[in-house]
């Protein structure tokens, strides 16, 4: 005997619910249509009659804690082509549901507290956005978010200790609900103390000042949450819980704050394989892949919760000595001053740098989502350019950079780059009173949204635009300059050497090489889609992508120099320590620079059609 199974659902006569819902709260579902593809198999869950019957169950349920009180939910099975293949047919009558004829609220409370709350906006807001409302349905579902929200409205006006109860009087014959929203808020309180527990070596004044709870203020539940996340963040603290401890119901509240603090010093070292995006003589230049850095942390200096990082980072492109030191609290809980001198070496294709110098950042954290940075940076510069054909001043290898920034990062939703967008401009300002060598002013934006497709599809998507739209010299130092191409941007094209691009002789007058020159403006997109492939090997992944953009020496080529598209995949690995990622990309339409022809000789190979990338985390 064949074992018969479910090949196809059908519900009808649901009328106000959608049928993709209500297949969301029962057992019983079809093969995927992949799945129906695979004729030789039998697909299909094994049918149940149980089963069948407690969907039933859930339907109904379903229905009544929505108002349905009357709903008739029946079954049946069908055959289909093969006798094995059965089809579950719902049958729904939903009858009418009931409906509210009346909403009243009561609070019990003094006079004068009665006042502040029918009078505060915010309540009457939450209260006329409820979905208990005349000519709606009684939804029991609903209940408890109806007096969550009330409760919310009444702890955020200062009343910690408030409750809320929803009761209805219902005809059954009629089908109405006479709904009655009561609240007891109870006494009104301000903040006093705040208790810390767990401290060892940050004094308590300072975890409690983190809170940002200023005593006598109102109580707010928005404030203790806002409490807890600003503790959470405390760099000091690997644990923090912020909670309102036993205590008499009375005008005043006290907070409790329990920590535990990470080691006072910490030393990390670590190795990795950089970006596989330049090996000009084979698998004979592979060091260039790796990369090394140590850092040094100090979390409390001064006994104060300030932290000290001296870190060291060397590779084949640059070499960075840097310290980093952090006040975590200016002004208020969210800002936070970071000094940083530094120096450092960089190569890249086109030229060779020596800075060093001072970056002072004033950071603002204004939300959970939305962070703003103003940073001042002083520089001494050593520049040298590879072969440079152009005519700049002598002041070009040595200079300062003097400039102010301003950053700002706002993101909704955003889950590992899963979900959600986000929304990152900047804006750069040097030289403004004269005290640097080169004057200019640069501003951009980076927008990225993720969208799930299905719970295993991705689409990512990025834009990127940049341009030095003022400047008061004509040419400007290569480290200035705009760049574009690389592991994290256009993938076709190795790192930097996306747009103009100029040649390199050597000495007898051959052509050796070309290298990118930068611009004053770039735009980029990524559009990617990553699959995850969790059935077939745990973590991994696929990916398949277009990236395009363009780098212009002037604003002026925008109109003559079209955009660049690299098209590729790739593959996907979730470690412990971020997804390892291999892209190849191919150079969809590529210029004779990018492809090493020179004066109509070819001196380059296929392989310049292709961009190879390998690192740790999503390009975007």
């Amino acid at each position: 005997m064949v074992t018969p199974r479910v090949w196809a659902v059908k519900i009808q006569g649901n009328e106000t619910f959608d049928g993709l819902v209500l297949r969301s709260i029962i057992t019983n579902e079809p093969p995927s249509t992949f799945k129906k593809m695979l004729f030789w198999k039998k697909s299909g869950m094994i049918l149940n009659e149980n089963d069948v019957r407690r969907d039933v169950i859930r339907i109904e349920r379903f229905y009544k804690r929505r108002g349905f009180d009357d709903v008739i939910v029946n079954y049946s099975i069908e055959d289909l082509s093969k006798e094995w293949r059965k089809m579950v047919v719902f049958e729904i009558t939903e009858n009418k549901p009931i409906r509210i004829t009346s909403v009243k609220f009561q609070v019990n409370a003094a006079e004068r507290d009665s006042a502040i709350i029918f009078n505060n906006e915010r309540f009457n807001t939450i209260k006329n956005r409820l979905p208990y409302r005349e000519g709606n349905r009684y939804e029991i579902v609903t209940q408890s978010e109806v007096e969550g929200n009330l409760i919310g409205a009444l702890r955020n006006m200062g009343y910690p200790y408030a409750s809320s109860e929803v009761s209805a009087t219902i005809d059954s014959v009629s089908k109405t609900a006479e709904v009655l929203l009561k609240s007891i808020p109870g006494p009104r309180a301000r903040f006093d103390s705040i208790l810390v527990e767990g401290e060892e070596n940050l004094p308590a004044k300072y975890i409690a000042r983190e809170t940002g709870i200023k005593k006598d203020k109102y109580f707010s539940e928005d404030q203790l949450r806002e409490a807890q996340r600003e503790v959470f963040n405390h760099h000091m603290l690997r644990f923090a819980l912020v909670s309102i401890p036993e205590q008499p119901e009375d005008s005043l509240i006290n907070i409790q704050v329990r920590v535990r603090e990470s080691s006072l010093r910490s030393i990390q070292l670590r190795a990795g394989i950089g970006n596989l995006t330049r090996i000009d003589n084979g698998w004979a230049d592979a060091y260039k892949l790796f990369r090394g850095q140590a850092t040094w942390i100090h979390r409390n200096m001064r006994n104060r919760g300030e932290r000290i990082t001296i870190s060291g980072n060397a590779s084949a492109i640059e070499q960075r000595v840097g310290i980093d030191y952090l006040f975590p609290y200016l002004f208020n809980t969210k800002s936070s001053l970071i000094t940083s001198p530094f120096l450092s070496h960089q190569l890249e294709p086109s030229y060779e740098i020596m800075r060093g110098g001072l970056i002072n950042s004033f950071v603002y954290q204004y939300s959970s989502n939305f962070t703003g940075t103003f940073s001042y940076e002083y520089t001494l510069n050593n520049e040298v350019t590879t072969g440079s054909q152009e005519s700049l001043p002598d002041s070009i290898q040595s200079y300062n950079v003097s400039s102010f920034n301003l950053n700002a990062f706002y993101s909704t939703g955003q889950r590992r780059g899963e979900s959600g967008w986000s929304l990152q401009p900047f804006w750069e300002l040097s030289g403004l009173f004269g005290e640097s060598t080169f004057s200019f002013q640069e501003a951009g934006l980076d927008i990225r949204k993720f969208t799930p497709l299905t719970d295993k599809i991705i689409f990512a998507k990025r834009i990127n635009l940049a341009g030095i739209y003022y400047s008061k010299q004509d040419s400007l130092p290569s480290d200035i300059r705009i760049y574009n191409g690389g592991t994290n941007s256009v993938r076709g094209w190795n790192r930097q050497e996306l747009g103009p691009k100029r040649p390199i002789l050597d000495e007898e007058g051959n052509f050796d090489r070309y290298v990118p020159i930068g611009g004053k403006a770039t735009l980029s997109f990524n559009a990617e889609f990553r699959f995850r492939l969790n059935q077939l090997i745990k973590g991994f992944g696929v990916a398949a992508f277009l990236d395009g953009g363009q780098v212009w020496k002037e604003f002026n080529d925008i109109a003559t120099t079209p955009m660049q598209f690299g098209l590729g995949g790739g593959l996907r690995y979730q470690s412990p320590i971020g997804p390892i990622r291999i892209d190849i990309a191919y150079k969809v339409n590529p210029t004779d620079q990018d492809l090493r022809i020179y004066e109509g000789h070819n001196f380059g190979s296929s392989w310049d059609k292709w961009g190879i990338h390998f690192s740790i985390g999503q390009a975007f």
